[in-house]
């Protein structure tokens, strides 16, 4: 079920980032593939899949880093979702999650993920890596 949005306002209190690497997002259940990430901080996450997800349910994500980290190659957190729009590709929809029940380990693999693949787009139109 996809939520209709008339008018967005900001709510993030955190910025989230754009990461060099399109990491695959998985159902932490069934190792199910839930989409793509697009976007991320230590607060929420988008992803774009090839299916629209219902909105303010609860997920169990996990995500494979790229390589090792403190020595773990997966983060595992629970997410709800807020929203999901189809996407700029009528193929695609975008979903936002807001990050619940994440450990310290888990938040802090995050930081070093966005610390080590994270851009920034600027109003310039140039990215800062």
């Amino acid at each position: 079920m996809m939520e209709k949005v008339e008018k967005r306002t900001e709510q993030r209190k955190v910025v989230r980032r754009h990461l060099v690497f399109y990491l695959r997002v998985f159902d932490g259940m069934s190792s199910r593939v839930v989409g793509h990430l697009m976007d991320i901080s230590t607060n929420g996450l988008m992803i774009l899949s090839d299916e629209s997800m219902a909105v303010n349910e609860e997920y169990r994500l996990r995500m494979r880093l790229p390589w090792k980290m403190a020595g773990s190659d997966e983060i595992v957190f629970g997410a709800t979702s807020r929203w999901c729009r189809p996407d700029e590709n009528p193929d695609f929809f975008m979903t936002g999650f807001q990050i619940q029940n994440m450990d310290r380990e888990a938040e802090e693999l995050i930081r070093h993920l966005i610390d080590e693949f994270g851009i920034s787009e600027l109003g310039t139109g140039k990215i800062e890596i």
